[in-house]
């Protein structure tokens, strides 16, 4: 006969403690506070990337460009089928003479620094892409407008001497021979810019005071696949030539020591 009253096998069992949830260290916190503002940001910079043109669509793409941006035309079937080289020339004055230096391939001098190593500088890049964008600019004008950029920018001056063609002057008379005077201004822009990069870049590699500056590109474009043995070039090495430019402003010294210090190391001048 059991009795009733006999204590249970639970009876005997050591109480356990109630157990409460842990609560997130300061590491997750700031793990998470962190993944939420990445993707804050992610989200933010995609809807700025495809929403219509705006100030801040402007404004993302200005900062990120320089290091997200890709040019889709590095892979088939759209691959760079040419290679164009920015070559400048300078003059100077030597016991008041006009004197012109030989021609620099600032490309080739930017390219030569850097072959072999898989991260390259961006700065090894400046003549590419100076002289992309100015091309682009230059075939958006008409075939008159072209003619007449690749010609000087310098007129006769009082008392036998020279001087830059007024910027207004030079806006009127290329737009006159097109239609898009908006396209005559971004050009003279690039131009403009140009001008001050060979100015600076002429400066640093000589080390002379420059009075006027030119350049050219230089295309050249290989054999294709199949005759990429052959002795006999398919294509002919095609060049255009701007004509002279006179900077009207000296270099910045910040500027200078910057050329300066580029031209040392890369061409070791």
């Amino acid at each position: 006969m059991h009795d009733s009253a006999a204590p249970s096998a639970d009876a005997d069992a050591t109480p356990q403690p109630r157990r409460t949830p842990r609560t997130p260290g300061r590491g997750a916190t700031v793990a998470g506070i962190l993944t939420a503002a990445i993707m804050a940001a992610y989200v933010f910079v995609s809807m700025a990337y495809v929403t219509p043109s705006s100030p801040v669509e402007t404004a993302v793409r200005e900062v990120l460009s320089p290091y997200f941006t890709q040019r889709w035309n590095v892979f088939a079937p759209n691959i760079l089928k040419a290679n164009r080289e920015l070559e400048v020339q300078v003059q100077w004055r030597e016991d008041g003479e006009l004197v012109h230096s030989d021609w620099i391939a600032l490309t080739d001098i930017e390219y030569a620094a850097v072959r072999g190593i898989p991260t390259p500088s961006r700065i090894s890049k400046n003549s590419y892409n100076a002289m992309s964008a100015y091309m682009s600019r230059y075939v958006a004008l008409t075939d008159d407008q072209r003619d007449r950029v690749r010609d000087t920018f310098i007129e006769a001056a009082d008392g036998g001497d020279f001087r830059a063609i007024p910027n207004s002057e030079l806006i009127d008379e290329i737009d006159e021979l097109g239609d898009s005077r908006s396209s005559v201004i971004r050009f003279l822009r690039y131009d403009y810019m140009l001008m001050r990069y060979a100015q600076a870049v002429g400066e640093a590699y000589f080390d002379e005071d420059v009075e006027r500056v030119r350049w050219r590109v230089v295309r050249d474009k290989p054999n294709d696949f199949l005759h990429r043995f052959d002795d006999e070039r398919q294509t002919e090495v095609t060049t255009t030539t701007f004509g002279w430019r006179m900077p009207w402003s000296e270099v910045d010294p910040a500027v200078a020591e910057i050329y300066d210090d580029v031209i040392e190391r890369y061409a070791g001048r």
